[in-house]
């Protein structure tokens, strides 16, 4: 077979970097791909406009090492990356779908991770040099076309042409809940078993809109109750209503309590016990690190039947910056990797609106019931990639109310917002 020709742009930001990339190109050779990089193939006294466009036009796959630097001056139009993205943007416009162009993000502090011409395209993070070997894996599989999950054959209709159920859930997921051994962590019996614990307690409210969260380590740990205890009680974020993992230990009837394999917590609120309007909380520690929740949203506590975009925005960084806080806690190491699913049920008929009177949108409804996303991520990440990470959770949600969508600025101000405690 031929080998696949690969054509490497970057930006020379120093010459660590040029190791680096230099580094990236050896390990692609050495894997059966003929990486073409200009601290090889261009010589003094040939036509470097010539090399990049043979190299881009000719090559089967074009990475792009967007650190910082190279999303600027390609945005900027600045020097060779300036020209390359000439030639990128010809191709793209010829056939937008293209999978020739491959972003792998390095040393990029900033919320562009790749220049704004490439679109919507997924990346590959290498950042972490602790997780290198695994992005470089996943770009050689890529670049060869031999993905480590393997799509199963097409079987037959077992219901013999009969239309699903329309109140069955549309899943809208990113990478599954997988270990790299192949165990599904996110769909064992102990969240099936409290989540029907906690689908009674809300339906006996007389509710439906909730969000969910299932959380679950890739490798498990072993804590004690009261381990589990201490680490939600020093991960709670008190900026917005009730935090995630509430703990409400003043009252008999809603403290957590002990179980064989962790702790539990249900906080029931009905209209004449505490409140004017009903709301419900429950969460459950496991002692090798799984973590479930049920919440009501807290729209029902303002209105009847909306969803505001922004409290979903809040409510859902909570969510993962309480996530890495809880297995800090714990003591789980940053790179250790997690899965981490959100999803939102009871949407049906409910119109997407805002909280803030500063901000102004056209409400729209959706007949979608569940908005569901699953991410493969780390403790780490999740601190570093939080606004990433969200808008991963929300945009397919919103997209479901008439195709809305909000400018990145715009969600990116509002979880700056919430993570500086100004929420």
């Amino acid at each position: 077979m031929v080998a696949p020709r690969v054509f490497i742009s970057y930006s020379h930001d120093s010459l660590e970097h040029k190791a680096w990339v230099l580094t990236l190109a050896t390990g692609l050779r050495t894997a059966g791909i003929d990486a073409v990089l200009d601290q090889w193939d261009l010589v003094p006294g040939q036509d470097t406009v010539a090399f990049m466009a043979d190299g881009i036009t000719e090559s089967a796959r074009v990475l792009l090492i967007c650190t910082d630097k190279y999303v600027t001056k390609a945005e900027a139009g600045v020097g060779g990356v300036g020209y390359e993205r000439l030639i990128v943007t010809a191709e793209l416009v010829e056939k937008i779908d293209t999978k020739k162009f491959l972003p792998v993000v390095r040393d990029n502090a900033s919320s562009r991770k790749v220049p704004i011409f490439l679109g919507a395209r997924l990346y590959v993070d290498l950042s972490d040099d602790t997780q290198y070997a695994a992005g470089l894996e996943q770009i050689i599989r890529e670049i060869h076309g031999t993905p480590s999950l393997v799509k199963p054959p097409l079987g037959t209709n077992p219901f013999g042409g009969a239309a699903p159920h329309p109140s069955s859930p549309a899943r809208v997921a990113g990478p599954s809940g997988i270990t790299a051994a192949g165990q599904v962590v996110l769909d064992e019996d102990w969240f099936k078993k409290h989540r029907g614990t906690a689908t009674k307690g809300l339906s006996g409210l007389g509710m439906s809109g909730a969000m969910e969260l299932r959380f679950a380590l890739h490798d498990p740990i072993s804590k004690s109750q009261i381990e589990l205890l201490n680490a939600v009680r020093k991960s709670e974020i008190h900026t917005f209503g009730w935090p995630i993992g509430v703990l409400l230990e003043n009252r008999d009837e809603f403290r957590p309590r002990p179980v064989a394999d962790g702790i539990v917590a249900e906080i029931a609120i009905s209209k004449s016990l505490m409140s004017a309007r009903s709301s419900y909380d429950f969460w459950a520690l496991r002692s090798n690190g799984d973590f479930y929740l049920l919440q009501s949203l807290f729209e029902d506590q303002r209105t009847e039947q909306a969803v505001f975009f922004d409290s979903r925005v809040v409510r859902v960084t909570e969510s993962l910056m309480f996530c890495a806080n809880l297995y800090d806690n714990l003591g789980v190491s940053a790179t250790a990797p997690l899965s981490v699913r959100v999803s939102h049920n009871g949407l049906a008929g409910r119109t997407l609106t805002t909280a803030s009177t500063n901000r102004h949108i056209t409400p729209a409804k959706t007949t979608e019931d569940v908005s569901e996303t699953e991410l493969r991520t780390s403790v780490r990440a999740i601190s570093e990639r939080v606004a990433d990470h969200v808008v991963q959770v929300v945009e397919p949600m919103f997209m479901l109310f008439d195709f809305k969508r909000f400018d990145r600025s715009v969600l990116d101000g509002i979880i700056k917002d919430f993570v500086s405690g100004k929420v």
